[in-house]
């Protein structure tokens, strides 16, 4: 029973350490564990986009996955120190500790303060004592990192978020300030760098992913919303140039980049409900200039998915500034 009872405080710790760090270090977005978490408490970010709790959800997010990690190592920890009478012992009396004596000799022994006044009892106590007092030292100095670098994430997604807004309030203004330009030579010379922008907000789903659940109600620092404006108004201008030209394939290199950008996103295609008809709806806006837009289903519902997960819709993303 003893060693059955620290295999699976082992097994936990373990599982705790794997989906900590393949969330936080291994670039490949979040482990099992945290998705989950973090998905759950975007439904209830989503459906309290009213109120004052939505203006925190990415502090949310990352506090209470954090709290989850260092509970669940918490947890493992006690498991193990409770697998028997000399697990843990009284320093000066030499006697068994107790159920609450142990809760607090794991809260030190994770902590690395080393009080004294408990110690293990057993060698096998001793070398776990040693190895898991390095567990939450790691956890906390590795969780400090891997904040930074979240903090870095979410102000580049409102960088490149202001970036568009600045051609326009909404779609419309976005649209007239292309038009205006003959031969997109504003866009021309800036296409690279939004690109690059684009996708390094992409990768930013993969190395911290926590970044994405920094979630706004502004128009002006919602990424999402800005790079579904901009997607639809250079479908659209794209269609005045021929496939030849240098302006259309500056115009496919920001689409590639923005598919890119929802691939690599958190929210499968299908995670939420896509209305076609009604975005052909608001499509239509297009029929005022005298184009008609070619839709891309596959992009359509990774958008709708994307923006309804953001706290935004394809009505918001065609709103103009008028409307609101």
């Amino acid at each position: 029973m003893q060693t059955a009872q620290i295999v699976i405080g082992l097994a936990i710790i373990l599982f705790t350490y794997l989906d900590f760090f393949h969330t936080t270090l291994s670039g490949n977005g979040f482990g099992i564990f945290s998705r989950i978490v973090n998905q759950i408490l975007n439904r209830i970010m989503i459906q309290n986009r009213t109120r004052t709790i939505f203006k925190f959800s990415g502090i949310t997010h990352l506090l209470i996955t954090t709290f989850l990690w260092m509970l669940l190592l918490f947890i493992g920890t006690y498991i193990v120190f409770s697998a028997g009478e000399e697990m843990v012992v009284n320093s000066t009396t030499g006697l068994p500790a107790t159920h609450p004596e142990r809760f607090y000799y794991t809260g030190y022994v994770l902590s690395t303060l080393g009080i004294g006044d408990f110690v293990p009892g057993t060698d096998t106590s001793r070398i776990l004592t040693g190895i898991l007092s390095f567990s939450g030292f790691i956890l906390i100095t590795t969780g400090l990192t891997y904040l930074l670098s979240v903090l870095n994430a979410v102000l580049a997604k409102k960088q490149l978020s202001f970036l568009i807004s600045t051609m326009g309030n909404d779609i419309e203004e976005i649209f007239i300030f292309y038009k205006q330009q003959d031969d997109l030579e504003n866009l021309i010379s800036n296409a690279g760098d939004v690109r690059q922008q684009i996708l390094k907000n992409a990768s930013s789903y993969l190395a911290f992913p926590m970044a994405n659940y920094f979630l706004s109600k502004n128009h002006e620092s919602a990424l999402i919303l800005q790079l579904a404006r901009l997607y639809e108004v250079i479908m659209i201008i794209r269609l005045d140039w021929s496939e030849e030209t240098v302006q259309y394939k500056k115009l496919s290199a920001i689409i590639n980049g923005i598919k890119k950008y929802l691939e690599l996103g958190l929210e499968d295609a299908n995670a939420a409900s896509h209305n076609e008809e009604e975005l052909k709806t608001y499509r239509s806006h297009w029929m005022n200039h005298g184009y008609y837009f070619k839709n891309d289903l596959a992009v359509d519902k990774q958008f709708s998915s994307s923006l309804k997960y953001a706290g935004w819709n394809w009505k918001e993303v065609y709103k103009l500034k008028d409307e609101e």
